[in-house]
């Protein structure tokens, strides 16, 4: 199935959630920044080893993200600055999950996150950025398979699992969305080059 398929889905999932939030006047903005508070209690959680509890909150911080959006189209009240917000804290709270695995309780049972969480932050940080600067230049730039959706799917399933199988399953995430997001950056990248005006 393809990805644009799954994402219409997912807004379709959410909608009634949409709707309701959009009754109760709650202001898009309002939603944003608590999506962004819940994924910093959430790192809170990581950082000191509590997986599953973070996984959970970054789940629930996530599907905030996904409604703010829904609600300001509903309501008429979408702009340019929530927009530029809404992106902004994306990646502070995608920033905060690899900080506390590169500095946290799981970094010091594998010193090798330091590295590839560090790998997986700039990589995730790039697909956004050569997007945002392609769109700048006015040439349309959303290819690619590692999209913020899909690493946070990475992510959170690796919490998760972390309980489970033990906090390798975090290494192998980073080692995953690092892969990815390199590779989607370099994708958008030379979509950049061979586009035409």
């Amino acid at each position: 199935m393809h990805l644009n398929t799954l994402h219409d889905q997912g807004r379709k999932l959410l909608h009634p959630f949409v709707r309701l939030l959009a009754a109760l006047n709650i202001h898009p903005v309002a939603i944003t920044v608590a999506g962004l508070l819940l994924c910093l209690i959430a790192a809170g959680f990581a950082w000191v080893g509590h997986f599953w509890q973070a996984g959970l909150l970054f789940t629930i911080g996530s599907l905030f993200d996904a409604l703010d959006g829904g609600v300001a189209r509903l309501t008429g009240t979408a702009s340019k600055a929530g927009a530029a917000l809404d992106s902004s804290l994306d990646r502070i709270a995608e920033a905060a999950l690899f900080i506390v695995l590169l500095a946290g309780s799981a970094a010091k049972l594998h010193p090798s996150l330091v590295c590839t969480a560090s790998l997986a932050m700039v990589g995730s940080f790039m697909v956004s950025y050569v997007r945002a600067r392609a769109e700048g230049l006015g040439i349309p730039c959303s290819v690619g398979l590692f999209t913020r959706m899909e690493r946070l799917v990475v992510m959170i399933a690796a919490l998760f699992l972390a309980d489970m199988l033990g906090s390798v399953t975090l290494v192998l995430a980073c080692v995953l969305v690092a892969l990815g997001a390199w590779a989607t950056a370099l994708q958008r990248l030379f979509t950049i080059f061979r586009w035409k005006s």
